[in-house]
């Protein structure tokens, strides 16, 4: 056999074994790793999912909290609990039996007895919740602590709930749970409900039972349905019992969960396995909702109770279950083996072909080429090989001698790689991002100096350990391994570090895994960046939006309050003006008007937080109101604490509200005599001047550099909890009982501050007491002086048209009015208001009207008036409004725009100037 066709032979036999021997050790040891490492990062998914549903869960518990801790639900519960504690048991049940046979046996909606019920302001307050968070919502009632029904948003079966398993659930004998009525499907509101039943407290005692129907399932679809990444795979959620509550695209709990999969859900012992169906084979992971567990302070379950109650939950707990198919997960590997045979393949063909070509003809010449080979190896690069043949040879001979004039020039080639090296190592010891180097088991070959900067390690403290020693969490590990064997690359992968001195740091990583020519993996190349200050940034953000969408509750609910003191104020105001200082009731009439006032303090506190609020920024001094403060709190607070004050500071001058800087103060000194109380200490109230560069401006939320007032609470209390410190100015959280403090105190402070452009900030230590800085933007300009007396009311005799659907104001408006000579037309209905106007267009010389009522809101009434007849002057009056305020009022062309509560001896003063400016500008046409 000639040489070329054993050297090609020789190459075919060789290069056919070594490919199939690679390929079969590749796939055996590749699969079964690749097997775990999928099942781990199946299980991984499931996870994610269950715990986004449970924190889903959590808010919308805090939601129907937050919901039934409001005022008007609490006022209510006490009228109903009072009537019924004034029976004994006996009586007491025999008229619950009673109201609610009367109830089942009524059967038109719109009964008087019913209305009762489904037609009250709570029921309102309630209904208007759902208009708020459209869809999110159900039926929504509230029960007292007997069980008995006191409103709801639509007709009940019954009236009576205390014998029902959720009510029996949250009222937990007393003590108060949470609980989750999974009722499945239902007739009320033609889908899938799960109730959340919350208690309702008055200090310790259990006041009542608010149960709130949510559609769920539109929640939750969007966290387990439409992933388009096969990767990813899909998702059921399911009862223990095997029902599945949702799969995309089916009905809910028209299906049970495969057999095999059941069975496995039942053992408990198995997270993740692989199933087989129908020849198709998946990766299943399944994990159990924390909140469905039932766990102390929760309950979670249903019944078949209900006539109209479909499929419900018989006490089963949910399961997120995620599956997917084997082949697409493992088809990265499939495709590695497949691509490394065919380019094997391809390979030793070229090889084959080419040793066949030119076996022939490289037999002859392979002394010269030895001959020539051992000169060029000791070195002599000015051999060369006779270059006379004009063939295969004289060609390799031609580029051999090429080779050796290169090599020649090598000494001149190697300083300039020495040079380009020079500039790889510039950039290597300079680079901001962490650049690495690591083998497949995790073990640091290289690493930039750059490390020191983001850990505190220097680079002779890395190298040789394991990059996994640094991880904080070993979950992110495993992704992160996932994540690379699956795609052999990760871009912008987040996770956690930990410093040399054990804190942890959030990094950015960007990772390659290299490969040898036979495909196996060897290390991995890549890059970390430091992202805490992103971090810091998207937290602050988060925090910002949270507290937006509390603020938007809060000014809700003060309009409807708002009202309430407007009426109330009113007629005590018209009440003391009738009854003489003799009469014993005046004394109670000046109480319910000091109460009322401070109710309303209350309310300009809860728009303050909202920062919905106007407020009457104007220059003050700050020193005379602390001064003057201090003294308040000194008599409020026991002696064993002792307050030092330093307020020399030399400007003092800021834009702001005196009676809001007074609640920050009153409210931040409040926290630290909590802290205090036990064991007494020191109150320090300082006030310093201090200049903010961009620098230090940049440490602070929303600041620019300037000139600033630093006031300091500083404490030598129990201090803080590291854990809570960043949760301290949320609405209602507090770590005192519901009787000692609601939980607002930091957070109108905190509203109060970013509404005088300022922030505040908090360090604490436990053991060592707490310090709280807020800084306020110093002003030029002079402080104002206070007020004088106020004049004797003006009266008149004009005609004034006041609208408002609130029948009690206009009531006590239109006496009040009258009082001071003016002749008053009320209206409750903006549309009949408005065809007096257009009937008689010159009937009126004013028309005061309020913003939000049905029908047709003030600024449209405005508006449609000034149409007929622009010259009429109107007053505009809002307890609250996103669509309104002082400026917009203005831009339609009304004169004034006032808010509720109204104080009606200014009311009385700005409609008097009104009318007196309407005469002058009509005197001077």
């Amino acid at each position: 056999m000639k040489f070329s066709n054993k050297l090609s032979l020789a190459i075919l036999i060789t290069g056919i074994i070594v490919l199939i021997l690679s390929s079969i050790t590749i796939s055996k040891l590749s699969y079964s790793s690749n097997i775990k490492a999928q099942l781990i990062y199946t299980k991984s998914i499931a996870d994610k999912v269950s715990a986004d549903i449970d924190q889903l869960l959590h808010e919308k518990v805090k939601t129907a909290l937050t919901l039934a801790n409001t005022p008007i639900i609490k006022k209510s519960l006490e009228t109903s609990n009072f009537f019924y504690d004034n029976l004994s048991d006996e009586k007491r049940k025999e008229s619950i039996k009673i109201f609610n046979d009367k109830w089942k046996s009524t059967k038109d909606p719109a009964d008087e007895f019913i209305l009762k019920f489904t037609d009250n302001s709570v029921s309102h307050f309630l209904k208007n919740q759902q208009t708020i968070l459209k869809d999110e919502y159900g039926e929504i009632f509230l029960t007292n602590k007997f069980g008995a029904l006191v409103a709801s948003t639509s007709r009940l079966s019954t009236l009576a709930h205390g014998h029902k398993y959720w009510w029996t659930g949250a009222y937990n004998n007393g003590e108060g749970a949470v609980f989750f009525d999974d009722r499945g499907y239902d007739d009320s509101v033609d889908g899938y409900v799960l109730g959340i039943v919350v208690p309702i407290r008055k200090g310790p005692e259990l006041v009542g039972i608010l149960k709130c129907n949510l559609n769920i399932l539109g929640s939750i679809s969007k966290l387990i349905s439409g992933a388009e990444d096969k990767l990813i795979g899909k998702f059921k959620l399911i009862r223990s019992g095997g029902a599945v509550v949702f799969e995309e695209g089916v009905e809910p709990l028209s299906t049970q969960v495969h057999d095999s999969i059941f069975n496995k859900l039942k053992s408990k012992n198995v997270k993740s396995f692989i199933f087989n169906d129908s020849g198709e084979k998946y990766l299943v992971g399944f994990s159990q909702i924390k909140l469905t567990k039932a766990e102390k302070g929760y309950g979670f379950g249903g019944t078949f109770e209900s006539i109209d109650h479909k499929k419900g939950n018989k006490g089963e707990s949910w399961y997120v279950i995620c599956y997917r198919q084997m082949r697409v997960a493992l088809s990265p590997i499939t495709e590695s083996i497949k691509s490394f045979i065919l380019i094997g393949t391809a390979i030793i063909v070229i090889l084959v072909l080419v040793s066949q070509l030119f076996g022939r003809k490289i037999a002859k010449p392979l002394a010269l080429l030895d001959k020539a080979t051992e000169k060029i190896g000791k070195g002599d690069f000015e051999y060369r090989i006779d270059m006379g043949q004009n063939d295969e040879f004289g060609n390799l001979a031609h580029s051999f001698n090429n080779m050796a004039s290169t090599l020649q020039q090598s000494t001149t080639s190697i300083d300039l790689l020495r040079e380009s090296e020079g500039r790889y190592r510039n950039i290597f010891e300079n680079i901001q991002d962490v650049y690495y180097e690591a083998s497949m088991d995790g073990t640091i070959l290289e690493v930039s100096p750059s490390i020191e900067n983001v850990s505190e390690y220097k680079k002779k403290e890395v190298i040789g350990k394991s990059l996994y020693d640094f991880y904080t969490d070993p979950k992110e590990r495993e992704e992160l391994l996932n994540a690379i064997l699956v795609s052999e690359k990760v871009a912008n992968f987040e996770i956690t570090l930990t410093d040399k001195d054990g804190s942890p740091h959030p990094v950015e990583l960007n990772t390659t895994l290299q490969r040898d020519q036979k495909g196996n993996p060897i290390k991995l190349i890549g890059s970390m960046r430091d992202i805490s200050k992103r971090k810091q940034l998207e937290a602050r953000l988060r925090h910002s939006r949270k507290m937006e969408a509390i603020g938007t509750l809060a000014g809700g609910i003060a309009h409807e309050f708002n009202n309430i003191l407007t009426t109330v104020i009113g007629n005590t105001e018209l009440a003391i003006a009738d009854v003489p200082a003799s009469n014993p009731a005046r004394e109670c009439l000046e109480e319910i008007q000091t109460a009322s006032l401070r109710a309303k303090d209350v309310v300009s506190q809860l728009l303050g937080f909202a920062r919905k609020t106007v407020f009457q920024l104007m220059p003050v001094r700050i020193n005379p109101i602390v001064s003057e403060t201090l003294k308040l709190i000194r008599a409020s607070i026991p002696t064993t604490i002792e307050i030092r004050q330093d307020l020399s500071c030399q400007s003092d001058t800021v834009l702001a509200d005196t009676t809001q800087i007074k609640q920050v103060l009153m409210n931040l000194c409040a926290n630290a005599n909590n802290a205090m109380q036990e064991e007494g200490g020191v109150l320090d109230v300082n006030l310093e001047n201090t200049t903010l560069d961009e620098t230090s401006a940049a440490g602070y939320e929303d600041l620019g550099p300037g000139n600033y007032l630093k006031m300091t609470v500083r404490d030598t209390g129990h201090g803080i909890d590291p854990k809570i410190i960043d949760r301290i100015f949320d609405p209602y959280f507090t770590t005192t009982s519901l009787a000692e403090g609601t939980g607002m105190g930091l957070a109108v402070v905190h509203g109060i501050v970013k509404h005088h452009n300022g922030a505040i900030t908090v360090e604490s230590e436990p053991g060592k007491g707490t310090v709280f800085e807020v800084l306020f933007p110093l002003v030029e300009a002079e402080a104002e002086q206070e007020a004088g007396e106020p004049e004797a009311l003006p009266a008149g005799n004009e005609k004034i048209l006041f609208v408002d659907d609130e029948p009690s104001l206009v009531k006590m408006a239109k006496r009040m009015l009258e009082m001071q000579g003016y002749r008053v037309e009320a209206k409750g209905n903006p549309v009949e208001a408005l065809e007096m106007v257009r009937s008689e267009p010159d009937r009126f010389d004013l028309v005061i009207t309020d913003m939000t009522m049905p029908k047709m809101t003030g600024d449209k009434l405005s508006k449609e008036i000034l149409g007929i007849r622009p010259d009429m002057p109107i007053l505009l009056c809002s307890g609250y409004s996103d669509r309104i305020d002082a400026d917009r009022a203005a831009a339609l062309g009304i004169r004034k725009y006032i808010e509720k509560p109204l104080d009606m001896s200014e009311f009385v003063v700005t409609i008097r100037k009104v009318l007196d400016d309407e005469a002058k500008v009509k005197i001077q046409q």
